[in-house]
């Protein structure tokens, strides 16, 4: 099995799905995007079994969708098996950037303190303390929500970035990671603690990959194609299956989080 990334990619994540038709769904949705057109796109199938036809549709849904099918991934003997008769190209995939040596845990470097005065819990003033108010897609009803906290990401090691993401490209790190530029869409973050993007998320964010719940996505701003923390999915924020704030003209940092089975955004240290 090849490893690496595809030049001009787009990586998809559908190792959520369990049935076909949920395949289908999820790639014509995302393939709609813009961003997506032309690009060569990298399927990341999971354990799913799919034969030769099923298969053959994808890569011909992708085809019509003004894409092209480069590569994908699977755990699935039987979908290998179907892929390699098909000459389809299947890759694992890795860092494309070079991580650095992680840092000890007790130190702190300038750029995390800054990010932390940017991004942690400071106290907020007392009746709006860890509240969130949240507006549901095509819903004027407004929650109240407080975000659960657990200390275990703060024990990880962090990895550091300064570079954007480009499209096709997939960062993991068995602790948080820090990224000082953008994540393009079609590239990929996956992190078992949090996700901290200094500029725009716009591609695939994956936190608490180890099952950690508790974990945060924060960015300046948050677009990502798709989501996850801990076990939970969610697609584009514009998905009535996910929570999100009013939009603004003001560029405020933004901050995901786990509650009660959905991922909701907030916004954080507005000014308010």
């Amino acid at each position: 099995m090849e490893q690496g990334y595809i030049d001009n990619g787009f990586i998809v994540d559908l190792t959520h799905a369990v049935k076909t038709s949920e395949i289908i769904y999820e790639l014509s949705r995302i393939l709609d995007m813009p961003e997506a057109k032309g690009k060569h796109i990298c399927l990341k199938l999971g354990a799913i079994n799919l034969s030769q036809s099923e298969l053959t549709s994808i890569n011909a849904l992708v085809d019509l969708m003004e894409s092209k099918l480069a590569c994908l991934s699977t755990s699935s003997a039987l979908t290998l098996e179907a892929a390699t008769a098909l000459n389809i190209k299947v890759s694992e995939f890795t860092n494309e950037v070079e991580a650095p040596t992680f840092k000890s845990v007790e130190e702190k470097s300038e750029v995390e303190g800054a990010l932390d005065n940017i991004f942690s819990s400071t106290e907020l003033p007392k009746d709006d303390k860890e509240v969130v108010k949240v507006v549901r897609q095509n819903d004027d009803v407004v929650s109240e929500l407080e975000p659960e906290e657990n200390d275990e990401t703060q024990n990880l090691p962090t990895l550091y970035l300064r570079k954007t993401i480009r499209s096709g490209q997939s960062i993991s790190s068995d602790g948080n990671i820090i990224i000082i530029g953008d994540v393009n869409p079609g590239a990929e973050i996956i992190a078992k603690g949090d996700i901290t993007v200094w500029g725009i998320l716009g591609g695939i964010a994956h936190a608490g990959s180890d099952g950690n719940n508790y974990a945060r996505i924060r960015a300046l701003k948050l677009n990502p194609v798709q989501i996850r923390i801990g076990e939970i999915f969610a697609r584009r924020p514009d998905s009535v299956n996910m929570p999100y704030i009013q939009k603004t003209s003001e560029y405020v940092p933004e901050e995901a989080f786990a509650y009660k089975g959905s991922i909701v955004i907030k916004k954080i240290h507005n000014g308010n």
